[in-house]
This record gives structure tokens, sequence and C-alpha cells, in this order.
């Protein structure tokens, strides 16, 4: 096999992050997924999303209209198509939530049915009383029906707002700091995506086991590929170096047995990484669908690596 034609392999290797992530954008401008039937509470105040805005769960996170909930949080939202707002409401604004939410709590207290919708990601900067406030990776805005859904936790945290989840009901409690000051109460049980917890949580004479938020176990997760992957680039490139500056053919066979024995060594790895992420999100009740794009990502490298391996005659 001729240099030029090993050199190309290489630099489609070290071209291959950029085009899958390329990839991934790509097909994250469609998204279908199922709404979730939950019911709300601010403040002690049951709501329900209007007609045509609903809830729902992405990769273990769930997300929320966010001037709806913004208004339920009293705050106010400005929209230009860029740049969403969030600020506190002059007396005018506050005056026109509060009649805004009454009238969707009224009627049936039932959430709406799921159904399945197609939303789209939004490139959009996110802005809490006058200050920025950038998504965490892997977490976009969408957009569906002229409405911005935003991550619930992220929304909570933003206006200092704790999130809890009652499991048997169904039910999403928004509780703000003067509300939880003046009630004496703490959080619910954890609801998937908001990290948020109660503060007896891990009560009882021996404590009991600190429930991990499902960031923390994707941005370990995150970590530990990512550092799989360099390390399995670094050696393959390495090896595929010796490999065009020798022409001995013992050699070259010999290398050649190398790069496969590292792409199979790196796809063990990866094993090992993936078994243990997905049990720590089944343990801790989260979606498990992130492993399917993990594993796809991955193993297109892996395949990359291997054809470079086969490629050395």
């Amino acid at each position: 096999m001729n240099k030029s034609r090993v050199l190309s392999i290489f630099l489609a290797v070290m071209m291959l992050s950029s085009v899958l992530a390329a990839t991934v954008l790509a097909a994250s401008t469609a998204v279908k997924t199922k709404t979730q039937s939950l019911s709300l509470q601010f403040d002690g105040q049951a709501l329900k999303l209007p007609d045509g805005q609903y809830s729902f769960i992405y990769q273990g996170r769930t997300y929320v209209p966010i001037r709806y909930i913004s208004y339920a949080l009293q705050k106010s939202v400005n929209w230009d198509g860029k740049k969403a707002t969030v600020s506190e409401p002059t007396e005018q604004e506050l005056a026109a939530m509060k009649k805004q939410l009454q009238h969707t709590s009224t009627g049936s207290d039932k959430p709406q049915a799921g159904v399945e919708i197609t939303i789209q990601p939004v490139n959009a900067a996110l802005v809490f009383d006058g200050k920025a406030a950038p998504l965490p990776a892997g977490q976009p805005l969408f957009g569906y029906k002229g409405s911005i859904y935003v991550p619930l936790r992220f929304l909570s945290e933003s206006v200092g707002t704790q999130i809890s989840f009652d499991p048997v009901t169904k039910t999403v409690n928004g509780q703000s700091a003067a509300y939880r000051a003046e009630q004496g109460a703490g959080g619910g049980n954890l609801i998937p995506g908001t990290g948020e917890g109660s503060a007896g949580g891990t009560g009882g004479a021996g404590g009991g086991a600190v429930k991990l938020s499902y960031e923390q176990i994707t941005a370990e997760a995150e970590s530990k590929l990512a550092a799989l992957k360099s390390s399995c680039k670094s050696t393959l490139m390495s090896i595929g170096l010796q490999y065009i500056s020798t022409s001995d053919a013992a050699v070259k066979a010999q290398l050649k047995a190398q790069g496969l024995q590292e792409v199979d060594n790196c796809s063990a790895k990866f094993e090992v990484i993936m078994s243990d992420t997905t049990a720590k999100l089944t343990e801790n009740g989260y979606s498990t669908a992130i492993i399917a794009d993990y594993r796809k990502a991955f193993q297109a490298e892996l395949e990359a690596g291997r054809d470079l391996a086969n490629s050395m005659g």
C-alpha cells in the first residue's frame, strides 16, 4: 500500500470527530419525542400548561416551555428570536401573569395525555436578571409551535427555585427560596433531569446513598470516553507513522497486528465504560437512551481505526 493512501486514511481518522459532530448536528435538526403527563405545582399553586404546550423528557432531562414556567416563577420573559431574557416583572406584568396563571389553572386537574411531537433545536442565548447563562453541554433549547423549551433543572437553578418530584402522583413541585423559608419545608424526590433532591433525602440513622444526577453520570462517562478516544487515536497514529517510516515487510506485518490489537483493546475499554454508565443511569432511574448515541459515535471511530489497521498490507 503506498504512503499517500496511508496518509489519506490518517487524515480521515483525524477529521472523523468533526464529521461526526456535524452529522449529529444535522440529525438533531428534527427530534421526535413523546410528551410526559405531569402535574405542576409552584409555591403551592396547582397549574396546568396551556393547550398546545407540553413537558417532555429528552436524554433524561425534563423540558418545559420557558415563558409559561417563568410566569409561574413570577419572572418576565422577553424573546427577540435570538435571545431569551428572564427578569423581574413590573407591577403591570406581574398582575397580567397572575391573571394568566389563574386562567390556565382552572378546569380539570388531569394532566394532558402524552402525544408524539417533533421539536426543533434552537440556537439562542439565555439571560437571567441581566446575566448571561450558557446552557451546559448536551442541553439544547428546543422550539415547538412558537414556544421555547428549556431544561427544567437549568431554569430552576437560574431563578433560585428548587424542583422536586413525586413519582406516585407524577407531580412537579417548584418552591422558591422565599416560599421554602415561609413554609419551612424541604423538597421531594428527584425528577429525571433536575438533579434536585429533598433536604432530608439521606435521613435515617445510617444515612443513605446520595442519588447521582443525570449530568454527573453523563459528564463522568463523557470524560472517560474523551480520554479513551485520545489514547486510542494517539496509539494508532504512532503505529501508523512507524508503518510509513519502515520498508521492512516483517515489521509492517507486526505493526498491522499491533494496530488491530489496539482497536480491540479500545473496544473492550469502551464496553467497560458503557456497562458502568448504563448501570448508574438505571440505578438512579434515568433513561439510557444516550448510550446508543455514545455507541454510535465511538463505534464509527473504532471502525475507522480498524480500517486503518487492515489497510496496512
